[in-house]
């Protein structure tokens, strides 16, 4: 008997296309899209902030030179993401950093949409909600784009929350991601600190006990690494909050938390002044949902859990305040007005057709508010009228850019006119000599201005003085 007559050969079934698969990868898109045209915005006015300077192009610099630039620079793990993006990005300059920003803070709403499904037991419509309003919400939208290290802390904190939460063997590396998003964004705290507890709470065993323990040192390797990867410094963590805990202020601290959440998130690199949950009433609706939330699940209370470490971490913190801080509060916020949706559209109690109408009224508040609030603000960015502030010492030329008068003090110490020093103490110091060495590398010109002029101008600065000590 010959192949052909024992028949058609049996087929492996081909598996559907998941739809939790394909609305993950919508939220993905949506939030990204919605990201990259508030910082395309921003970015039409040619300003990048001092900040961003430092972050994503000195700071980026130094990593791989193995040099700590600042005691302010102490957040690697972000870092290592803008360097490594000013590495893939094709087309290189002063704002690159931002479009890579808002694509991989976009990753929150799938991950939102995924907790609210495989966690909490959502269905599809109480997820996607979620999803899109963690999108939505001026305290994830307003910061998203900007070149700084805040929301991508969230973004590896809420993966590593689903992670120690899950039933699969491999959850305690959680634990990883804690460190992850603590060497991000110190704000990352506030998801490390529950994630800890989690994996606490799930030992059940030596064996366990092992793997949480191997996990929780390898997440803290993520942290302190860099002691032993940088030459000079040793500054962690604290980053502008090195003055330590303060008691006393945690009355004006919640105050202004408040004020944030309801009236203007306004602040410190919050440079909206839409406040952080989309207004008085879209907070009510918020907190009405949490509370419903974490009644009517315990699985809920681990992500509350998150917000409350958050404001309680804010409460008594010092140094530069703002709402870029309090990013988690959001992130929350979404995924559990997702939950207390998904309660009501169960509920029983209610007949079907009120349940129906509470939801998409409920659901159309706190959508509509912040698209309705963010659109004027994102057409006053485009036109300038909602200025970026130049807030670092970099006068630009008369009539000129930032970018021009780069180039411009490019090519004075090309030609010997200036020499990197005098560029550094009239221009901005190793901020603006960084600048002009990452241009000119990415885009494959010889630097004008070469990594041991930056070294060398910092060790006559106040940052050398208090990371290299008697070595300056």
């Amino acid at each position: 008997m010959n192949a052909r007559d024992a028949g058609p050969r049996a087929r492996t079934p081909v598996r559907p296309v998941s739809w939790d698969l394909l609305l993950a990868v919508g939220l993905y898109l949506l939030a990204a899209g919605w990201f990259l045209w508030l910082g395309a915005a921003a970015s039409a006015q040619h300003v990048i902030t001092g900040e961003e300077a430092s972050i994503t192009h000195r700071d980026a610099m130094s990593i791989a030179m193995a040099w700590q630039p600042s005691m302010y620079s102490t957040n690697v793990a972000s870092q290592v993401f803008y360097w490594a993006a000013g590495h893939l990005d094709p087309h290189y300059g002063l704002l690159y950093a931002r479009r890579w920003k808002a694509v991989a803070t976009a990753l929150i709403a799938p991950l939102l949409y995924l907790a609210a499904r495989r966690r909490l037991g959502c269905g599809r419509v109480a997820a996607t909600v979620a999803g899109v309003l963690v999108a939505l919400l001026p305290g994830v939208s307003a910061v998203a784009w900007v070149g700084t290290e805040n929301g991508l802390e969230a973004v590896a904190g809420a993966a590593a929350l689903y992670a120690v939460t899950s039933s699969r063997r491999w959850w305690p590396l959680g634990l990883l991601g804690a460190g992850l998003s603590i060497s991000l964004y110190t704000a990352g705290l506030s998801w490390a600190v529950v994630v800890a507890v989690v994996a606490v709470t799930r030992i059940r065993s030596l064996r366990t006990a092992a793997s949480v323990v191997l996990a929780a040192a390898g997440g803290a390797a993520v942290v302190v690494w860099p002691l032993v990867w940088w030459h000079n410094g040793g500054q962690l963590v604290t980053g502008g909050g090195g003055a330590g805990a303060d008691v006393t202020a945690v009355p004006v601290n919640l105050g202004q938390a408040f004020r944030y959440a309801v009236d203007s998130g306004s602040s410190y690199y919050y440079f909206s002044p839409l406040p952080t949950l989309g207004g008085r009433g879209v907070a009510a609706l918020l907190l009405v949902g949490s509370v419903v939330a974490v009644v009517a699940g315990p699985a809920a209370r681990w992500w509350a859990a998150v917000a409350v470490v958050a404001v309680g971490i804010y409460a008594v913190s010092t140094g530069v305040p703002g709402a870029r801080r309090l990013v988690a509060v959001a992130v929350v916020a979404a995924l559990l007005a997702g939950v207390s949706l998904d309660v009501l559209l169960r509920s029983t109690r209610v007949p079907a057709i009120a349940r129906v109408a509470a939801a998409v009224a409920a659901t159309l508040a706190v959508v509509a508010v912040p698209v309705i609030r963010t659109v004027p603000w994102h057409a006053d960015l485009e036109s300038g009228r909602e200025a970026l502030p130049i807030d670092w010492a970099f006068p630009v030329d008369p009539g000129g850019t930032q970018e021009s008068t780069l180039a411009r003090l490019d090519a004075a110490v090309r030609s010997g006119r200036l020499s990197a020093a005098q560029v550094g103490e009239r221009y901005g110091g190793t901020r603006t000599m960084a600048l002009l060495f990452m241009l000119d590398e990415r885009a494959g010109r010889g630097p004008a201005v070469r990594p041991a002029d930056i070294v060398g101008f910092y060790r006559s600065t106040r940052d050398c003085r208090d990371l290299d000590g008697a070595a300056c």
